[in-house]
């Protein structure tokens, strides 16, 4: 079964020390935060089950899949693994089943019961808005033109019983579609649902073309139909096991003063206008969970690198085929080592990862000896084959995003930047690498040496 329920019972059973319950009536201002952050410091990175959260009745969960061992466990592979099944299973996606009636709407809430006020009201860093907000939401919208539907994470800041701020990303799909329905002066439907198996978080970050339907993408992952149930106030369909759904519509040319909230980047994003999110009905299963991301900490960092390597990668090997893996090891970065063929092959490397992602700012591109999952490697590789004035691309201003807190454009336009750090297929002088010869390494034995 592809539910949260069964994923927590799975790492209850599989994996005990990533479940951690936490019984003491917790604060959702700054203290749950504060407790995930000293687990961090301490290098873990549980699961953290809290059964009571001041202010409101909701249980919550929060980092579910805050370490890439547990997206392991959700695909049934092992942490070598995942890279590649993920890349055969989103490659054969599984059409989702409609179902008459689900769980998720075991309990129902229309017109005055409408309350989202009841749900924890969370703020997670010093300078955040007063505002609540509710952080692991995956929206679903229609796009009026092609009828395809389009999932995405957005943070949604509760601004009364039955209004929240959905901050959608420039450039992004959700937002594109929105423009098409303010375009026609026309309120987008959507629904937001929480609490789900992390195959649907992971299908919800897939990256690729706009027509793609991530729904079919989750049932690929979990190599099984999605069960899906329409909703009880609009024509889409959410899952039908998820926790808690929101249903409603965006208006157009309606704005709200959201923020400030700490983002990824480890930094607030200050103010923001955005649209406002009318919530119509709320669904949930009975004694719900809510799920949390905890923002710019674990579960923010790690969750979505799996499907925006495979993108990236994909995007990569078609600008040059030579090109060996990607990494995302920090905000708006990438590595990316290349077998080198010719001198000119970085260059369009780092042009085609730069224009992949709006969440791509930076790209250092190695040769294929160095490992990029190791920052040391990379970062000597910079230093040893970088020449500044020959090896330092600058793009002019393209989309990035307004997360990043060097943009001082509101619609998140930015230059960019590449490193080529590979070494010179013919250097002017002779460069060798120190080595031990390979004989030698094999003939010791150094417990023979060492007492």
């Amino acid at each position: 079964m592809h539910d949260l329920r069964a994923f927590l019972e799975q790492v209850r059973q599989e994996r005990p020390r990533d479940l951690i319950t936490v019984n003491r009536t917790v604060n959702p201002k700054y203290e749950t935060t504060a407790i995930l952050t000293k687990l961090e410091q301490s290098f873990r990175f549980p699961v953290l089950l809290f059964r009571s959260v001041a202010g409101s009745s909701f249980p919550v969960v929060t980092n579910v899949c805050g370490a890439t061992a547990r997206l392991a466990l959700a695909l049934s592979c092992t942490v070598a693994e995942l890279p590649q099944v993920y890349a055969a299973r989103v490659a054969q996606p599984v059409r989702p089943e409609l179902k008459p009636q689900a769980v998720a709407q075991e309990q129902v809430f229309t017109g005055k019961d409408v309350n989202l006020e009841s749900f924890p009201r969370f703020i997670y860093h010093q300078g955040d808005s007063a505002q609540p907000y509710i952080t692991a939401a995956i929206v679903v919208a229609r796009d009026p033109e092609t009828g395809k539907s389009n999932l995405s994470f957005h943070r949604l800041m509760i601004v009364d019983r039955n209004t929240t701020g959905i901050f959608m990303a420039k450039g992004k799909h959700l937002d594109q579609i929105y423009r098409k329905y303010e375009n026609a002066g026309e309120a987008m439907p959507i629904a937001a649902f929480l609490g789900v198996h992390p195959a649907l978080s992971l299908g919800a970050l897939y990256s690729g073309l706009a027509e793609t339907e991530e729904y079919g993408i989750i049932g690929g992952l979990q190599q099984s139909p999605l069960a899906l149930v329409k909703c009880i106030s609009n024509a889409l369909q959410v899952p039908a096991d998820a926790e808690i759904v929101l249903e409603g519509a965006v208006p157009p040319r309606t704005r709200i003063n959201e923020g400030p909230f700490g983002e990824f980047t480890g930094y607030s994003t200050g103010n923001a206008s955005c649209p406002a999110f009318q919530v119509h009905a709320i669904t949930t299963r009975r004694e719900p969970i809510f799920q949390d991301i905890v923002s710019g900490h674990a579960e923010h960092l790690v969750l979505p690198v799996l499907g925006m390597e495979h993108h990236l990668l994909q995007a990569a090997r078609a600008a040059v085929p030579s090109t060996v893996s990607v990494r995302v090891p920090l905000p708006l970065t990438v590595f990316a080592s290349l077998r080198k063929q010719d001198d000119t092959q970085p260059r369009r490397l780092i042009e085609s990862l730069l224009s992949s992602d709006i969440y791509v700012k930076q790209v250092v591109v190695v040769d294929s000896d160095i490992d990029i999952s190791d920052l040391r490697q990379v970062s000597t590789a910079v230093a040893l084959n970088v020449r500044p004035d020959r090896d330092i691309h600058i793009s002019p201003p393209s989309q990035g995003t307004e997360l990043d807190p060097s943009c001082d454009s509101p619609d998140g336009m930015t230059a960019k930047f590449g490193l080529d750090a590979t070494r010179p297929l013919n250097p002017a002088r002779r460069i060798v690498k120190n080595r031990v010869p390979q004989d030698v390494l094999d003939s010791i034995n150094l417990s023979e040496f060492l007492s």
